[in-house]
């Protein structure tokens, strides 16, 4: 026999969830143990012919062969039930969305998972297996136990599957009205005096910041529900966390709510044998006082109390402050074109000197003082707070003094400010972050770091980042290899920012290692091409040289847009604010204390998370329309889509026609890197759909052709370089695709490309050959009639593989073009002869268009198979020569 049970005072979730459960064992018998809920017992009386609830008292417990058990993982709470749990012979299923705890009931199937009410998780079984069919009571009755336990979905324990699952209900029929009746009851006179009784013994004690309510009743004469009247006592007293004791004889059971993340009831009670989630629990306390329970109470949030978040955890890191003597135009200047809103004050030797905000900006302007020092309208002597001190802490000094910018000091030393709204984004985590609950707290990456890098590319960064202690100065890895770490994936290419001189950091990094250095004063930024440093493991890295790129924390700024900016020295956050998007604006410090701390001014983590493309400000796209394409670029390399925001700014570039005022070489070296991503068609898509072909050219147009030969392309490339690359000349993938672009301008528009975008003579080589003789090829390598291996070698012997691939990519699969041609990359173009010019110089024959002639002859003849070695080239030579002497 299958027995189906759940728990003693039975609510609606464990009602609904044995109902619901039955579905899944059709033959199981129904049993509630001891008494239930009033409210449970009422709904009961009206549909006690549809819900076959077998009698406790009577049932035939030792004919039970498999016991389903939901909404409960605790022996004492079974009932007569609870003794077959200790016999061998008895198969267990367990369905609970209470989180697992000690002295639970080992099932032999255990289904468990966080969802606000038991029969949600039970209610998504039956929708996997199909059978997702209820009455328009059934559903109501589910309705009833999801509402119950997550506070009409308003309780923090709720879940979207509760959400989904209420609204399926509705669907099949769940009355609202219906619901309300049994969760919303009046209380009746006795329940009525206890929850007054509560009320008057409610003493509160403010713990870590958080207000801590306990209540007690002594109930000998009170026979009503002790749920209920808690759950009057939660809407009239709005405490984050609330203890209702109600003491029975010897016996205090203890209601606990909790709405507060950070103090999890369930945790709490269950070392007293309680049991609940997080927000809501209980647990029957034995010849203990009330003020017993309370210390008891108190101890244990001590102990497992977890802190909503210290000061360190929301400042934000001062990596850029104010020297006293600046003066306050300046000054309003910086704060606006980064928005900003206070920054603090140091003398000449970094000590903190004060805080000044913009709001003392502005009255000094207001009063002509503008070009005043900012030392005399600053705040000095400031509070400050310990990066260690817990929040709540931090909201007290704002209140007490009025202050909403807080210095944050580790001793002498400035480790950040906090600001009101760094305190606001604390307690309304979700309202600034929809996503908080999901959110990875990226504070310190090191151990990411390790995981995804190699260890010997670790060694190397902590090593630089030694050199930056050395010299004083902070240093930072930034851009797209801080993207990359943040999202998974490796990336050797660094680029390194130091609050210092970059060129003499390179300097002293390029001794240590001994490697070459290159410098670019003009921008204070240096490369060092390096060697393996001796501590690196053998055979580390695939070359023996690699780059990193140095550069000086900079500002900069531009004259005019598309121009190449001025640059000048500043801080962190300067240099992040000027990048192209807030997904390659994160940064992430090296040095030694520090290590690994991650910095992210502007939401690209956010960003990352949400799959968004976003800039910076808004006018970004006028200081540099080359990000336009770096948009559609990075877009369709990640998936990511494009934010609404920053598309309006794309068009309103293009519309503008920004690209008119860029150096042409800065759209072709943008263009490159589009055309060298793995799919670079999805790129050139969202050029198009963006309006931004024509600033390639006016008449380029792209349409399913070019997207058919751009995957040819690919396929085409993977069997080059499995079977016909040529180690001595790398393929140029993004010309291929590149000239499959280009492919419906006519030769006239070609040329302007050519003399628009300057490139390399061996390029335009191609470009030129591609347009000369892309027809002719594709007619001559296209005849069905067979064509010898010497005639495919002339039609394609001055063809680069670039050309070749991108002429056949554009035929249909089954040209005999092809395979001609692969042929010619794979054999035909490395068969070389064995003689040379001094075997026809020996024939007595002078050097001079003659040699040519006869070494093609000869080849074609080879190419043919007609002749296989040297001495048959030398027969064919000497008969040439015969034939040229008559």
């Amino acid at each position: 026999m299958d027995l189906i049970i759940s728990h003693k005072d039975a609510d609606f979730d464990a009602l609904s969830s044995i109902i619901t459960v039955k579905k899944l064992y059709p033959n199981a018998k129904l049993l509630l143990p001891g008494s239930q809920e009033k409210s449970v017992r009422n709904f009961l009386s009206l549909f006690k012919d549809e819900i076959p609830l077998e009698n406790e008292k009577i049932f035939p417990f030792d004919k039970v062969q498999r016991l389903i058990i939901v909404d409960n993982r605790h022996k004492n709470r079974l009932g007569k039930a609870g003794e077959l749990t200790l016999k061998k012979n008895i198969t267990i299923h367990i369905y609970d969305h209470h989180p697992p705890s000690q002295n639970d009931i080992t099932g032999d199937k255990d289904v468990f998972k966080e969802t606000g009410a038991t029969v949600t998780l039970l209610l998504e079984i039956l929708q996997k297996k199909n059978k997702f069919n209820f009455t328009p009571w059934e559903a109501t009755l589910m309705l009833l136990g999801i509402y119950e336990e997550t506070g009409s979905l308003s309780y923090r324990n709720t879940t979207k599957l509760d959400i989904d699952m209420v609204s399926k209900l509705i669907e099949k029929g769940a009355q609202l009205n219906t619901a309300s009746l049994y969760l919303n009851r009046e209380l009746d006179n006795t329940e009525l005096k206890a929850l007054i009784n509560l009320m008057e013994s409610i003493e509160v004690i403010n713990m870590h910041g958080i207000r801590i309510a306990f209540a007690g009743i002594s109930n000998e004469d009170f026979a009503g529900e002790t749920g209920a009247v808690m759950h009057k006592l939660e809407d009239v007293e709005n405490y984050p966390v609330i203890f209702a004791m109600f003491q029975h004889k010897d016996n205090i059971k203890v209601l606990a709510r909790s709405r507060n993340e950070f103090i999890d009831v369930n945790k709490l009670l269950s070392p007293f044998g309680g049991g609940g989630h997080a927000s809501a629990s209980s647990a029957r306390f034995h010849n203990k006082t009330f003020a017993d329970v309370k210390n008891e109470l108190l101890l244990g949030i001590e102990k497992f109390f977890k802190p909503d978040a210290l000061v360190k955890d929301i400042m934000t890191p001062c990596l850029m402050t104010i020297f006293q003597d600046e003066k306050i135009n300046d000054v309003l200047t910086i704060f606006e074109n980064n928005g900003l809103n206070g920054a603090l004050v140091t003398d000449e030797t970094g000590a903190l000197k004060g805080v000044i905000t913009k709001s003392d900006l502005k009255k000094a302007i207001y009063r002509n003082m503008g070009h005043s020092r900012i030392k005399g309208y600053m705040s000095i002597n400031p509070v400050t707070i310990s990066p260690n001190a817990p929040v709540y802490e931090l909201e007290k000094i704002m209140n007490e003094t009025g202050k909403g910018y807080i210095p944050v000091m580790d001793g002498e030393k400035i480790k950040g400010v906090a600001a009101r709204i760094d305190v606001l984004k604390n307690i309304h985590k979700n309202l600034f972050d929809p996503k908080h609950n999901s959110t990875p707290k990226f504070k310190n990456v090191s151990k990411r770091m390790t995981k995804i890098l190699p260890q010997h590319f670790i060694k190397l960064i902590r090593e630089i980042g030694i050199e930056g202690d050395s010299l004083g100065v902070n240093i930072f890895l930034v851009g797209g290899c801080v993207r990359d770490i943040m999202m998974g994936v490796k990336n050797y290419d660094f680029d390194i920012v130091v609050e210092g001189s970059a060129i003499h950091l390179a300097e002293v990094l390029s001794e240590k290692f001994q490697s070459a250095l290159v410098v670019h004063k003009n921008f204070g930024t240096a490369s060092l091409v390096m060697k393996k440093p001796p501590y690196l493991e053998k055979n580390s890295f695939s070359q023996e040289k690699f780059k990193i790129d140095i550069a000086t924390s900079r500002r900069e700024t531009y004259a005019s847009p598309g121009a190449l900016p001025r640059v000048e020295a500043s801080s962190l956050r300067y240099d992040l604010y000027r990048r192209d998007f807030t997904i390659n604006a994160m940064a992430i410090k090296i040095n030694s204390e520090d290590f690994g701390f991650f910095i992210d001014f502007f939401g690209g983590i956010k960003d990352l998370q949400n799959k968004t493309v976003r800039v910076l400000h808004d006018k970004s796209f006028i200081d540099d329309p080359t990000r336009i394409f770096r948009a559609a670029r990075f877009s369709e390399r990640f998936g990511f889509k494009i934010d609404k925001h920053t598309e309006y700014l794309i068009q309103h570039a293009v519309k503008e026609d920004m690209f008119t005022r860029v150096d042409n070489q800065r759209i072709r070296d943008e263009l490159i890197l589009m055309l060298s991503e793995k799919v670079p068609f999805r790129a050139v898509y969202r050029m198009k759909k963006l309006d931004e072909l024509k600033f390639i050219h006016h008449s380029l147009k792209i349409g399913r052709s070019t997207k058919k030969s751009f995957l040819a392309v690919h396929r085409i490339i993977s069997w080059y370089k499995k079977t016909a690359q040529c180690t001595t000349s790398p393929l140029k993938e993004w010309l291929i695709y590149f000239l499959i672009l280009i492919d419906t301008l006519t030769k006239k528009e070609t040329e302007e490309i050519i003399k628009k975008f300057v490139f390399p003579g061996d390029i335009n080589h191609a470009i030129h050959f591609n347009a000369e003789n892309y027809i002719l090829i594709k007619r001559k390598l296209s005849s069905n009639r067979p064509i010898s291996p010497s005639k495919i070698y002339e039609i394609l012997e001055k063809a680069d593989s670039e050309v070749i691939i991108s002429v056949i990519a554009k035929l249909p699969k089954n040209s005999p073009a092809i395979n001609r041609a692969k042929k010619f990359m794979k054999f035909y173009r490395f068969i070389r002869l064995e003689i040379t010019g001094d075997d026809i110089k020996k024939e007595g024959i002078t050097p001079g268009p003659i040699f040519r002639s006869i070494f093609k002859k000869i080849l074609a003849e080879k190419l043919d198979g007609k002749i296989t070695n040297k001495l048959d080239e030398i027969t064919l030579m000497k008969k040439l020569i015969a034939n040229t002497r008559g």
